[in-house]
């Protein structure tokens, strides 16, 4: 995983709705095969980078949704 992936993957999902950002389980660790030491890294950079721009986080077992305020 590289930080271009963590970029672009972030503008795809705020380009679908800048209003709602919705990860799942099966986008990160099956779809784009992931490692969980990976996946919670992707995490924390994308928490950092909407927190920055002012969106709300929420964290899930199986998905981390981000909320606009």
């Amino acid at each position: 995983m590289t930080l271009e992936f963590v970029d672009s993957f972030i503008n795809q999902k705020i380009n679908a709705n800048e209003n709602y950002v919705r990860f799942t389980f099966y986008e990160l660790r099956v779809k784009y095969n992931l490692t969980e030491d990976e996946t919670n890294k992707f995490l924390e950079l994308a928490k950092n980078k909407f927190e920055n721009m002012q969106y709300e986080i929420e964290k899930g077992y199986e998905y981390c949704s981000i909320f606009l305020l």
